[in-house]
């Protein structure tokens, strides 16, 4: 069993995600003693906060309702698993913990949704008091209303790259917490106009970025400019955006261009994939009209960056995609777009 270092690209089908080096160390659990018996598995646990990660053992969690027992095959570590090492973000509490929230593996025990030793792959939580559901183990819990059957052509390496990202954006844009675009299965898509809609991605080239800009091109939206680098511009075009501008100008240049192709008052949606502050996304919304701005990082002093500039009426949301953001029947039309975007 092991966890991916870098994104592996998924170049046949809808979703296109770039490499990118992740901030943890590699590693292989498969290289462990057997310490095992028939109820405890191996495990990499965080023991203390800034300190490398130790081998030992825990018990196999049990399933309970809408979950299932997996053989993990493959899990990748993202930043938060970076940050939660180094600084205990969201289990400082809980110690000694198993990182990994990207999660593959095989089905080990009987339900309703998948056969015993189907591949399948989804989030883990985080959030959970003990680590059931994290990849850095032999066996770990995944929900049935938030997985999916690993795409065909697609290795668990590779599918273990998606389901953090996947989900948090995928929220980002369609969730009615944050920029409320209809679902693509929803009642409302059928008559709903998605090419009047404008967007703007900031930090385009990023994996989340790059997800936004083919979900979004996926439902029809016409106008998606992004920031990003101009080097990958050619890319960024061929997965959706409409314009591509360079992420080094000024924010006071950013701006101005951003206004001259969807006009001053025309930004209504933003979704910020890399900003650990948001001047630049409320910079560039109206004061005037009521605005979205959906941010990947929180911001704690967004509040006042809203009331100094006159920007009361722009709503902005952090997105935690570590949690199930929909119910079970909109989780399971989330994961055939997904699987659809793979094949």
């Amino acid at each position: 069993m092991k966890y991916i270092r870098q994104q592996q690209a998924l170049r046949n089908g809808l979703f296109d995600i770039k490499h990118s080096n992740l901030l943890s160390e590699a590693t292989r659990i498969s290289g462990f003693p057997d310490m095992t018996s028939a109820k405890t598995q191996n495990a990499l646990f965080v023991t203390e906060l800034g300190k490398p990660v130790t081998a030992g053992t825990r018990e196999i969690p049990t399933p309970g309702e809408d979950e299932v027992l997996i053989k993990v095959t493959a899990t990748q570590l993202l930043p938060h698993d970076t940050y939660g090492r180094d600084k205990g973000l969201l289990f400082a509490d809980h110690l000694p913990y198993v990182l990994g929230s990207n999660i593959a593996g095989t089905v080990q025990s009987s339900n309703h949704a998948y056969g015993l030793g189907t591949h399948i792959y989804g989030p883990g939580n985080p959030l959970s008091p003990v680590p059931n559901y994290s990849g850095l183990q032999e066996y770990a819990l995944l929900t049935l209303s938030n997985s999916a059957p690993v795409p065909e052509g697609i290795s668990d390496d590779g599918a273990a790259t998606l389901p953090i990202n996947a989900v948090t954006t995928f929220a980002a844009l369609f969730h009615p917490n944050h920029l409320a675009l209809p679902p693509p299965w929803s009642p409302e898509a059928a008559s709903f106009d998605y090419s009047k809609e404008t967007l703007v991605v900031i930090g385009a080239g990023s994996n989340c970025g790059r997800l936004a800009l083919q979900f979004a091109k996926s439902v029809g939206i016409e106008t998606v400019v992004g920031i990003a680098s101009l080097s990958n511009a050619r890319e960024l075009e061929e997965l959706g955006a409409s314009h591509v501008i360079d992420r080094y100008l000024s924010q006071v240049e950013l701006v101005r261009q951003v206004r001259g192709i969807l006009g001053a008052g025309g930004v209504l949606k933003v979704l910020d994939c890399v900003s650990w502050t948001h001047e630049l996304a409320v910079a560039l919304v109206p004061e005037d009209e009521k605005s979205l701005v959906a941010t990947l990082h929180r911001a704690t002093a967004v509040a006042d960056i809203l009331e100094r500039e006159g920007k009361t009426k722009a709503v902005v949301e952090f997105v935690m995609g570590a949690v199930n953001n929909w119910g079970k029947e909109d989780s399971a039309a989330f994961w055939e777009v997904v699987g659809e975007g793979c094949g």
